[in-house]
């Protein structure tokens, strides 16, 4: 009972931190398909860096970085159905839906490809899948500790409390449709296109997310970073020293020079 107490403070303080006051400038919304998206766009250059969020946080979670981006490249962040000011119609129902959604509000805000795809958390599963849906519009992609296509199976199975506690966040929220979406993940992924050759770069957070990551856990969260690294032949893995889940919050500047590095290889 005292760890469940833990964790929902954890929770609590986290949730609190990402709805401060402090906004994005220019933020705005536009109708694709029938459903309301809120997004903000910025800078000029190419490729354009392409923000997706984890499970939780809207776009203010980039706060840290967002103008840092846009001062070296265009960069645009949305919200998912259900976030923010982002509408719950024909909210996705699976990975997949997820892309091709993120797909289209790109094409109708206007986004030109080549894109770098940056996913934190769960948000790594998303990019993971556009990736391989739109090979050719990719130039690269980031995964900020970013989720494996087997680790919420991997929770059910080996990390009951943590699982169970997802499940509860998740149901309570707006985003309660995320919550089919993160169990049928594995299964989503058997029948997905490859990953392309394209490079790859996995900033994995140096000290643990929780007092819940036990140290059995903690090796199986860095043999999924390496997992994803080795989806290409071309990839970069870095364990950010110092820095907790929310690498672009805790080291941003480390999150910036891999920008910057991608972009001087183009």
């Amino acid at each position: 009972m005292e760890k469940i107490k833990l964790l929902f403070s954890i929770i609590t303080i986290t949730s609190l931190f990402f709805c401060s006051c402090a906004t994005l400038k220019n933020v705005t919304q536009k109708q694709v398909n029938n459903r309301k998206v809120e997004y903000v766009e910025a800078g000029n250059g190419s490729p354009t860096v392409v923000l997706e969020t984890g499970l939780g946080p809207d776009i203010k979670t980039w706060l840290p970085i967002f103008d840092s981006l846009a001062a070296i490249t265009h960069v645009f962040a949305y919200n998912r159905p259900g976030y923010g000011n982002s509408g719950l119609l024909h909210a996705p129902e699976n990975v997949k839906q997820v892309a091709e959604q993120l797909h289209e509000n790109l094409k109708a805000t206007g986004q030109q490809a080549p894109y770098i795809l940056m996913g934190h958390s769960a948000g790594g599963l998303y990019i993971n899948m556009f990736a391989r849906l739109y090979p050719d519009e990719v130039a690269s992609v980031v995964f900020l500790d970013a989720s494996h296509p087997e680790q919420f199976e991997y929770f059910r199975k080996h990390q009951p409390l943590l699982y169970s506690m997802l499940v509860s966040s998740t149901t309570k929220s707006k985003r309660k449709y995320e919550l089919s979406i993160i169990k049928g993940t594995m299964s989503d992924f058997v029948d997905a296109p490859p990953f392309p050759n394209v490079p790859i770069v996995v900033l994995t957070a140096g000290k643990k997310s929780s007092p819940l990551e036990t140290d059995r856990l903690r090796q199986k969260w860095l043999r999924f970073q390496s997992e994803l690294a080795a989806l290409s032949e071309e990839s970069n893995h870095v364990v950010v020293e110092g820095s907790g889940h929310f690498i672009h919050k805790d080291k941003p500047g480390v999150v910036l020079e891999e920008i910057r590095k991608i972009i001087k290889k183009q």
